[in-house]
């Protein structure tokens, strides 16, 4: 065996993954601005009818064949599989036998679990198969789905990665599924934060692996951290250890990018997609504490608009010419980094970022003493993540804590760049139509939408448009009143954990027993979700707080109406609204959403003004007229959003042009 570096993986791929399967190289779809790219942003929505009656033909098919293994005997069962697996290991998962398998593993499903996938769940597991992302309404079983997807490619040799956006889901899921894949002679590992190398890597060598998405791209990281370092003579002695079965140390975490089915993939892919994600190691401090602190203090004579103005996303900013005239007028008596006119600039930007723009339990929370940043999607917490340069250190100042230092990035990966790598690519979510052309072009998933098993009972009351949030929380609060004190559950969405508090005030204020979900009690997310439906249950939840976890309506619930959701504060992208809409009507299941909004939300810096809101403000029908200017303003933020994330890619793309150049592209 060569001793090159490149090598390396395929030795110990062949050596410790069973000796069945070899690492796969990475690959990556055209570039974002290859004519291939655009066309398939173009097919994506104009072909998906036709993908939607291919897939359901297929599933006619998969229920034909079911019907005549209903009377087999278990080892009649077995002894299919094996003849299964022989074929699809040596056709893959484009033989003709296709649909004769995803049979076999919908009555495996049944036998073990109790559970036997709907027509609809056949169809979207025939769309992941095929590389696709699939729409399927919330509460329709896209866990189901996927295990019916991932079966199937298991059974045809494949690495299997079952991508969840937490571990409690991963560990939830894989628990609940194992039956039926290993009745299939499958293996199932699950990766949890914090397991030891050698646990993790036995999962990884795993038929199916279920992991959230953040475990895997950092364990990616790891091995290409080791990878890099496998051209010094100590790392060659290493692995010629671990090969003799010594010293695991050397041995990569992975054994293959081939199959990603990831679970609300608009979340991972669009929401997440610009978020670094980064191992670092500490490093000296190029800016000392006073240096910091000085800026701090410089920052704070500053006036929005006069000075600095924030960016459109509500999480950045720029100084005008006067700041940057204030700035060097107020830094021209100090020295040291203060003097180079481009460093003394990105410190004062940065000041100002962390003290007028971050705002606590809004963007960030205090927690043991650290800064814990919030996803601005999700409202969930992110752990373990920094903000680049000083900006962090800057915010734990502000908050009086305890600095956690300077940080060098060892190596880094985004989530646009880690999830192109994979062979295979596909996933599920109740929202994707708005975003399908862009996941398209950047990723090469072509959209399917599969029809709900059962119509829709889901009804949209009439928009309250209201004057400010005191107005609408005082409407939310009788109605809230009215609706609990007959038994009817409800559920109430805001955009931040701030919004989150405030609502809980007025609801106290009342009377009003209710859970509070957001990034400041995450814990007990999945428990307070799954009893949102019981009857009289009043919870209030951040926009995405408890994705993957189904509500059940209580007994009596139905008769009574069903769940009913207020929508209390937009989101910049209506796909996030619609994701909070569809927790209720689950399965055919009556439903109510009510959607308030107030002239606040249209206010200068909150992203949505129009010059249609300034007209009709100006002639008095501004009540008429906000709903309008508001989703108009949505489109123009989604517009902007999805401009920012295709210049990343293409940013990504030029930089990885440079490092293969250079050498050093991994």
């Amino acid at each position: 065996m060569s001793e090159r570096a490149g090598s390396l993986e395929e030795a110990i791929a062949s050596s410790k993954a069973k000796g069945r399967k070899r690492s796969l190289a990475p690959v990556e779809p055209p570039a974002v601005d290859d004519p291939a790219a655009h066309l398939r942003a173009i097919g994506s929505r104009v072909l998906a009818p036709l993908r939607r009656r291919r897939y359901l033909a297929a599933a006619d098919r998969a229920e034909a064949l079911q019907k005549r293994m209903r009377d087999l005997s278990p080892q009649a069962i077995e002894d299919m599989r094996d003849r299964l697996r022989s074929v699809l290991v040596r056709e893959g998962s484009a033989s003709a036998r296709l649909a004769e398998a995803m049979a076999l593993t919908r009555e495996v499903c049944h036998r073990t679990i109790g559970q036997e996938p709907f027509h609809n769940q056949l169809a979207g597991a025939f769309g992941l198969i095929d590389g696709a992302v699939i729409e399927m309404a919330t509460g329709e079983g896209k866990t189901l789905t996927s295990v019916l997807a991932a079966a199937v490619q298991g059974l045809a040799g494949r690495a299997v990665h079952v991508v969840t956006s937490n571990d409690y889901l991963a560990n939830r899921d894989a628990g609940h599924l194992r039956p039926a894949l290993e009745a299939l002679g499958l293996t199932v590992g699950v990766i949890q934060h914090g397991e030891p190398p050698d646990e993790r890597r036995a999962a990884y060598a795993c038929d199916v692996t279920f992991v959230s998405n953040k475990e895997v791209a950092f364990d990616f990281l790891r091995d290409r951290l080791l990878r890099d370092r496998a051209t010094s003579g100590e790392a060659q002695d290493r692995m010629r250890r671990a090969l003799a079965g010594s010293d695991t140390r050397a041995i990569p975490l992975l054994r293959a990018l081939d199959v990603a089915i990831v679970d609300e993939i608009d979340s991972v892919l669009i929401d997440d997609a610009g978020t670094p994600l980064i191992i670092s190691a500490d490093k000296p401090a190029e800016a000392g504490d006073d240096v910091l602190r000085t800026a701090l203090d410089l920052a704070a004579g500053l006036e929005r608009r006069r000075h600095f103005v924030v960016e459109a996303d509500g999480m950045s900013a720029f100084l005008t010419d006067k700041g940057q005239a204030e700035i060097d007028t107020l830094a021209g008596s100090l020295g040291g980094l203060w003097r180079a006119r481009i460093r003394r600039e990105e410190l004062a930007l940065e000041a100002v970022t962390a003290r007028h723009v971050l705002e606590r339990d809004r963007h960030y929370l205090v927690d043991d003493g650290k800064i814990v940043m919030v996803d601005a999607s999700t409202g969930r917490r992110m752990p373990d993540r920094y903000w680049g340069q000083d900006l962090h250190r800057m915010l734990e100042m502000k908050e009086g804590l305890e600095s956690s230092g300077a940080r060098k990035s060892l190596a880094s990966i985004s989530f646009q760049r880690f999830f192109r790598r994979y062979r295979t690519l596909s996933g599920m979510s109740g929202t994707v139509a708005e975003v399908a052309g862009e996941l398209a072009r950047v990723y090469g998933t072509p959209l399917a939408r599969i029809p709900r098993r059962l119509p829709s009972r889901l009804v949209r009351a009439p928009r309250r448009v209201h004057s400010d949030r005191a107005q609408l929380w005082a409407d939310v609060t009788a109605t809230v009143e009215a609706l609990s004190g007959r038994g009817q559950p409800v559920l109430i969405g805001v955009r931040t954990v701030e919004e989150a508090a405030r609502g809980s005030d007025a609801l106290t204020a009342a009377g009003i027993a209710h859970r509070v979900l957001s990034a400041a009690q995450d814990a007990a997310e999945a428990e307070i979700v799954a009893r949102a439906g019981e009857p009289g249950t009043v919870t209030i939840a951040t926009n995405m707080a408890g994705r993957g976890t189904d509500i059940r309506l209580g007994s009596g619930v139905a008769d009574l109406g069903g769940l009913v959701i207020m929508l209390c504060e937009l989101h910049d992208s209506r796909r996030v609204d619609r994701q909070l809409m569809g927790r209720a009507g689950r399965q055919g299941d009556p439903g109510l959403v009510i959607e308030l909004v107030t002239q606040e939300e249209a206010r200068p810096g909150a992203g949505f003004r129009s010059r249609l809101l300034d007209a009709s403000c100006r002639f008095g029908l501004a009540r008429s007229v906000v709903p309008i200017a508001l989703r108009l303003g949505q489109l123009r933020q989604q517009r902007l959003q999805a401009r920012r994330r295709i210049s990343l890619v293409r940013r990504d793309e030029q930089q990885a042009r440079i490092l293969a150049f250079a050498g050093g592209l991994d």
